[in-house]
């Protein structure tokens, strides 16, 4: 699959249309993840509670941006979408059953 320009190298075949809008949600979603993570760091790393509550607002700014994306994915990515259905943890275990009752950011 290509990723990135739409162009696999070579090949003379470009993505377009829904598989390029595809591509690019996924590259989006991974670039929100990565935003999160670098977020968290920052937050993690500095002891003034002004700064980490700024960070944390922006942190979760970009979870809201995740959720929107993969919502997403999922009206357009058929496959995708059973993936999510398939999941064998979705039901019947809560993300503080998961986690030992601990989460990060609000919730």
């Amino acid at each position: 699959m290509a990723y990135g320009n739409g162009d696999v190298k070579g090949s003379g075949y470009k993505t377009e249309g829904l598989e390029q809008f595809l591509i690019w949600v996924r590259e989006d979603i991974a670039g929100e993840i990565d935003a999160i993570d670098n977020y968290q760091y920052h937050i993690d790393s500095i002891d003034i509670p002004e700064i980490k509550e700024i960070l944390s607002h922006i942190r979760d700014e970009e979870k809201e941006h995740l959720a929107e994306l993969t919502n997403l994915l999922r009206r357009f990515d058929t496959v995708q979408n059973l993936k999510f259905k398939d999941d064998n943890f979705a039901e019947g275990t809560k993300s503080e059953e998961a986690s030992g009752g601990f989460t990060v950011g609000n919730a």
